[in-house]
C-alpha cells in the first residue's frame, strides 16, 4: 500500500512539533507552500485534523500504546512514536478513516523513513489497537482524581495538579474537556470596510461567493464561520474584509476604548489582532504606535495591518522595556507575553511544550513591563493589561500588587462600562475581566484589567 502525501506531511509535522518544539501552524504553513499544487482543501483539513487531534490527545494515546506494547516507546525513534500516536488517533477519533488505511499507511511511513526493521512492530501494535480487544483500567476517579483527570482528558499532570488547587472536580472536567475541542472559527469584521450594522450583507457575500456559512455573535463585530476560510489574496480574507480573532481577544479592544486625538501605544503589537481592532475603533482619529521586538511578530503585525488597509501606524521595532517615547501615550495596551494556558485548545502543543516552572519567570517579566508602562504613561492616562491566561500570578496577583504598592498613584477602572452588556458577566468584583476555559460562550481563556495613572 502506498503512503499518501497528506499522511506523510501530518506525521512529519507531528515530529517537528513534539521533537523540535516548533509551532504547528508555522510547520503546516511551510509544508503547504512547498506542496501547494499537490494538496487540495480536503487534504489540508485532513492533515490539520491528524496533527491537532494527536496533540490534544497525545497523553491518552501514548498511555494506550504503552499498555499495548511490551517495549518502552521512549526508546523508539520520533518517527515510530509519530506513526503509532497519529495512527491510534485515526483509529479512535476519526470515524470516517478506515482502520486498515490508518494501520497500513502508518507502516508505510516508517518504511519510507528507512526504518524497515520496525514495520512489523508498528503493524502489530496498531492492528491490536484496531481490534480494541484490550481494556486498561484508568486511575480510580474517587481515590486518585487528579491522576484520573490527567489521563482521561490528556493533560500534563503538573497542570492538572495546579488547577485542582483552584477548581472543583466537576469544573475541572468541563475545562479539560473543552481544551480538547477544536475552537470555533471566529472572525472580526473590519469595521472600516463593513460597518458592523451591515454585517448581514457581508454574510450574504460570504455565502454566495465562498460558500461560507456564518453565525452572528452577541459581540457585533464577531462572526462564527462554519469552516476555516481560504486565506488566499483573492478572497474576502485576503482583501481585508475580516481577520481571524477570538471573541475574548476582541473584547480587549473595547477595554482600550480609544478616543479621538489620543496617543495609543500597543506595547506588544504582534501578530496584529488587537492592534488592528484598536485602529478600527479609533476610526483613524488616533495616533497609534505599534511596539514589537520580535522580528517574526513584527512582520506578521505589519502584514495584518496592510491586508486590512490600516496604514496610519507608527512602527517601533524595539523592546518595550527600553522604549521611552518623547510624547507620552494617553493609553498603553500591554498584551503581555504570558503562559498561554488560556488558549490550549487553540494551541494544544502547549500542553507538552510548556513546563511547570513557566509561570513565575513570565509573571516577573509582566510585572516589569507593568511598572515601565506606568512610568512612561501620561498622567491621567490608562494602562490596559491583558494576557491569554487565567493563572492568578498573571492576572489578579498583579492587580493586587498594584493596589498594594501604588495605591496613592493609581486607580482601578471598572471594565463594565466599556463592555457590551452580554459580556459583563465576565467581570469580577475586583474589576478583573476573567474568562476561564470551558466557558459558556466557547471563548478563549483571558485575563485583563484597566489602571489609570493619577
Amino acid at each position: 500500500m502506498s503512503l499518501s502525501l497528506a499522511r506523510e506531511l501530518a506525521y512529519d509535522a507531528f515530529v517537528a512539533v513534539m521533537e523540535q518544539r516548533k509551532k504547528p501552524e508555522k510547520v503546516l504553513a511551510e509544508m503547504y507552500v512547498q506542496n501547494d499544487a499537490k494538496l487540495k482543501r480536503l487534504d489540508r483539513n485532513f492533515i490539520k485534523e491528524i496533527v491537532y487531534g494527536s496533540l490534544r490527545w497525545n497523553a491518552k494515546l501514548y498511555w494506550i500504546l504503552q499498555n499495548t506494547s511490551k517495549r518502552d516507546l521512549e526508546k523508539s525513534s520520533p518517527e515510530i512514536r509519530a506513526a503509532l500516536i497519529c495512527g491510534t488517533y485515526q483509529i479512535y477519533y476519526m470515524d470516517r478513516v478506515p482502520d486498515r488505511a490508518a494501520v497500513n499507511e502508518s507502516v508505510e511511513y516508517i518504511r519510507k523513513k528507512g526504518q524497515h526493521n520496525a514495520c512489523t512492530f508498528v503493524n502489530g501494535i496498531l492492528r491490536q489497537i484496531a481490534r480494541r480487544a484490550e481494556y486498561f483500567a484508568k486511575p480510580d476517579k474517587v481515590a486518585k482524581p487528579r491522576e484520573y483527570l490527567a489521563l482521561q482528558f490528556s493533560h500534563p499532570q503538573w497542570l492538572v495538579d495546579r488547577w485542582y488547587k483552584r477548581f472543583r472536580f466537576e469544573r475541572m472536567e468541563g475545562m479539560l474537556s473543552a481544551n480538547n475541542q477544536p475552537p470555533p472559527v471566529t472572525v472580526r469584521i473590519n469595521a472600516l470596510k463593513t460597518p458592523v450594522e451591515n454585517a448581514a450583507s457581508l454574510q450574504d457575500d460570504l455565502l454566495r461567493e465562498e460558500k461560507m456559512k456564518s453565525d452572528r455573535r452577541p459581540l457585533r463585530s464577531a462572526l462564527h464561520l462554519d469552516h476555516s476560510p481560504d486565506t488566499g489574496t483573492e478572497g474576502f480574507f485576503g482583501r481585508g474584509f475580516y481577520t481571524i480573532q477570538d471573541e475574548a481577544s476582541q473584547l480587549i479592544g473595547y477595554l482600550v476604548a480609544p478616543g479621538e486625538g489620543q496617543v495609543v501605544a500597543d506595547a506588544c503589537a504582534g501578530p496584529g489582532g488587537k492592534l488592528s481592532h484598536v485602529y478600527e475603533l479609533g476610526k483613524e482619529k488616533i495616533q497609534l504606535i505599534a511596539v514589537e521586538k520580535d522580528q517574526d511578530q513584527y512582520n506578521r503585525a505589519r502584514d495584518t495591518m496592510h491586508r486590512l488597509g490600516h496604514e496610519k501606524v507608527e512602527w517601533v521595532f524595539e523592546d518595550f522595556l527600553t522604549w521611552n517615547p518623547d510624547n507620552k501615550p494617553d493609553k498603553i495596551l500591554l498584551d503581555a507575553p504570558c503562559t498561554g494556558l488560556g488558549v490550549l485548545r487553540r494551541h494544544p502543543e502547549g500542553k507538552w511544550q510548556k513546563k511547570h516552572d513557566i509561570v513565575a519567570p513570565l509573571a516577573e517579566q509582566q510585572w516589569k513591563m507593568i511598572q515601565h508602562a506606568l512610568e512612561i504613561l501620561k498622567p491621567g492616562g490608562e494602562l490596559i493589561y491583558s494576557v491569554c491566561s487565567f493563572e492568578s500570578e498573571e492576572t489578579e496577583d498583579h492587580l493586587q500588587r498594584l493596589k498594594d504598592q501604588f495605591s496613592d498613584k493609581i486607580e482601578v477602572v471598572s471594565p463594565l462600562p466599556r463592555l457590551p452588556d452580554y459580556y459583563k458577566k465576565y467581570v469580577t468584583r475586583e474589576h478583573l475581566f476573567a474568562v476561564y476555559a470551558g466557558n459558556q460562550d466557547d471563548m478563549d481563556g483571558f485575563g485583563a484589567f484597566i489602571i489609570r495613572k493619577k
